[in-house]
Parts: C-alpha cells; sequence; structure tokens
C-alpha cells in the first residue's frame, strides 16, 4: 500500500507543470550577448516594448516557444562587458531567444546551467531599435560576454 502510495505521488509531481525560477531586482547572471535585426515585428510578450530591448533565452524568459509571455517580460536589466569598446546599457525584454531554434546560445538548464559561451543566460540585443549599437559601439563586434542584472525600469 505505501509503495502504491509513494508511485501516485511521484507521477503527480512528475506530471505537474514546471515553474520558472523567480528572479528579483538586483539578480547578477554571467551573459553572453549578440544582435539580432527585425526584433519590432513580432515579439513573444505581446508587444514591442519602448526603448532599447532584447530576446532573452529561454531558462530567462520562463517559458517556451508558443507559449505566451514569460514572467521576465517587462523586467529590466543592466548590461555589461569587459571587452573594449562596449558600453554598459539597460535594456527591457520584450521576446524569446528560443532554445529550440538557438540552442547553442539559449538552451541553457535552468539559471545555474551554461550555453556555448559559458554563460548563464543569454541576451539578444535588438539592432533596430539601437540596444546593439549602443551595447557594441566601437568594439568592432557583435558578440560578447559579461554580466546581467536586473533593475528597477
Amino acid at each position: 500500500m505505501l509503495f502504491q502510495v509513494i508511485l501516485s505521488f511521484a507521477a503527480v509531481a512528475l506530471a505537474a507543470p514546471s515553474v520558472p525560477e523567480r528572479r528579483a531586482v538586483g539578480d547578477t547572471f554571467s551573459a553572453s550577448f549578440t544582435r539580432y535585426n527585425g526584433c519590432g515585428a513580432s515579439v513573444a510578450c505581446g508587444g514591442a516594448a519602448g526603448g532599447r530591448t532584447a530576446a532573452v533565452s529561454q531558462n530567462l524568459f520562463g517559458v517556451g516557444s508558443g507559449a505566451g509571455a514569460g514572467p521576465a517580460c517587462g523586467t529590466c536589466w543592466e548590461l555589461s562587458s569587459g571587452l573594449a569598446g562596449t558600453a554598459k546599457i539597460k535594456v527591457t525584454v520584450d521576446n524569446l531567444c528560443p532554445a529550440d531554434v538557438h540552442n547553442e546560445k539559449c538552451s541553457q538548464s535552468g539559471l545555474g546551467g551554461k550555453n556555448s559561451l559559458g554563460t548563464n543566460v543569454h541576451f539578444d540585443l535588438c539592432a533596430d531599435n539601437g540596444a546593439a549599437a549602443a551595447f557594441f559601439g566601437g568594439s568592432g563586434t557583435e558578440m560578447a560576454t559579461g554580466t546581467a542584472k536586473q533593475v528597477p525600469c
């Protein structure tokens, strides 16, 4: 009888949807950064945010492709890199970098996992609204690693 109860409990636990890991202002993660175009047309959060924006890795966004707006929608992040020529900027999350499409950058397992660049999260900076140009500036590159810190909007 006890064995059946344990098996029933295990089945319910496995069937339960996963709860996204909570994040709060001040949380800081190692991050990778790239740029992308066409970011104003269709966004996973239901509409483009104003100002500088970014798509984030699925582990930070909180839900996968087709699941609607994730808990990271509308959150603000201060991004910085030690790469010469880059600048510290603030972006608002308004899109998803899906793990099933961008596996090497956006498929970390949880917020403690690492992508192919060795970072916990990934930010794809929108070129259309100036986020990519502001961050990468005169660095001569469109890929970098550094830190992402959640900040008040």
